[in-house]
């Protein structure tokens, strides 16, 4: 057996004494210094619904942030040396610091101007001071958020700035920030808010234009809560942006419905149809189906030219009549009138249309083409004042030739025909080559 030298096992010992004593220190480091919880440090008051419940969790889920650089950790939670380390380097940031000072600051106004605000009563001079109150919080917001980009801090304090200018009707600002903030933190916590303001705030903009248009030309130099120019197109990509960006949301149909309603009553039928096929077609459990349906089909009627063009939209809306009657059953006889008329006149302009090809063939002396359309229209659509016409031209062309006979023929027959190309080399199977 080996024996173990009295110097080996010394020095065995020495290095365990060692290592405890190195354990010891470290946890006596790591309980050395304040404890400041992510709550105290950056959360917004209990009564305005931001807390963060737990602040490690909540900052981790931060897309741009990596887990454990963090401004604190939760409470009741022992320290480790790594985590005691970076909240060091955190805290000695001079720029970190700026941005947690500013977004406290920042709080303490917000929750001023809405104490102010609650207790106004009506008063026009508190509201006015509540108004002033927001604008500095928004500034200061901003201001933090400037000093720690990449952060959750950051996040926090654009989606409170944008909060502010929209409680005091700074729209066009509002929604800067908010575009601003998707493009950084597309999957931020705050998205189901923010996509609920910019709704609402593209629907001010469309209401406002409904009301007075305003041309690219006009421009808005005074009025916070209106853009620049084209209120009505920068509405509209404010809720394109929202139905793409997120489909899943709840929202997103609504955004689609108001697009599509809004090109409909500006009469731009086009834009409008391709608006409401969306709806219809993406979002089938909507509540808004039986209503773009019928407003499709009124511009399925009204983007038909004519019988010299296609026949398109015809034919599709001969089909969505019956499609609606089949999938909405009881709204479909609660609107059984208007559908009836709307069938008739597709079915109307159908047997116009077979009408004016019958007579373009005629017209040019293909009499068996015109007697097949006429024949067609008299028996398919006997139902229209067109098919006791169809049927009487049909009879007198009954008896002339399908085709006329070719005029001059003697002169036709002076010009020689076309010669199959002969093939300059033979293969060998037979075939040639040129």
């Amino acid at each position: 057996m080996n024996q173990r030298s009295p110097n080996s096992t010394c020095q065995r010992i020495l290095g365990w004494t060692g290592c405890l004593l190195f354990l010891v220190s470290v946890t006596a480091g790591c309980q050395s210094g304040p404890k400041v919880t992510g709550d105290e440090l950056l959360g917004p008051g209990n009564q305005f619904g931001a807390k963060w419940n737990d602040s490690q969790g909540e900052y981790e889920q931060v897309r741009h942030v990596k887990p454990k650089l963090v401004a604190s950790t939760p409470t009741g939670k022992r320290k480790t040396a790594e985590q005691k380390f970076l909240d060091d380097v955190l805290t000695a940031n001079p720029e970190i610091n700026k941005a947690k000072q500013y977004f406290g600051e920042a709080e303490s106004i917000y929750n001023d101007a809405v104490r102010v605000r609650h207790s106004a009563n009506g008063s026009t001079s508190q509201i006015r001071e509540a108004g002033k109150l927001f604008m500095q919080a928004g500034q200061r917001y901003e201001d933090a958020a400037e000093y720690w980009p990449a952060s959750a801090l950051q996040e926090d304090a654009w989606f409170m700035a944008a909060e502010c200018y929209f409680y005091i009707d700074y729209y066009e600002h509002a929604n800067e920030i908010y575009n601003e903030m998707l493009k950084e933190y597309p999957n931020t916590r705050h998205l189901d808010k923010i996509q609920e303001k910019r709704f609402q705030i593209a629907r001010f903009w469309i209401e406002a234009d409904r009301k007075k248009e305003q041309g690219f030309f006009d421009f808005n130099f005074t009025d916070k809560s209106m853009p620049f120019n084209s209120r009505f197109t920068e509405a509209i990509a404010i809720l394109d942006k929202l139905r793409h960006d997120d489909p899943t949301s709840d929202m997103a149909d609504d955004a689609t419905m108001l697009v599509a309603d809004s090109y409909f009553e500006q009469k731009k039928y086009d834009k409008a149809h391709i608006a409401f096929n969306d709806l219809v077609t993406v979002f089938p459990e909507s509540p808004h189906q039986f209503v773009a349906n019928y407003l499709m089909l009124q511009c399925k009627f009204l983007l038909y030219r004519g019988p010299e063009y296609s026949g398109v939209y015809l034919d599709e809306g001969e089909k969505q009549i019956k499609d609606m009657r089949r999938q909405f059953p009881q709204e479909a006889q609660q609107y059984d009138d208007q559908l009836s008329k709307y069938a008739r006149q597709f079915r109307y302009m159908q047997a116009e249309r077979q009408w004016w090809v019958a007579q373009f063939y005629e017209g040019k002396d293909e009499i068996g083409a015109a007697r097949f359309y006429y024949q067609k229209v008299a028996k398919d659509f006997a139902d229209t004042p067109f098919a006791n016409r169809a049927f009487t031209r049909f009879n007198d062309l009954k008896n002339l030739p399908d085709k006329p006979e070719t005029p001059v023929k003697w002169l036709v027959d002076l010009f020689p025909e076309n010669d199959p190309v002969k093939p300059l080399i033979a293969n060998e199977s037979g075939g040639a080559f040129r």
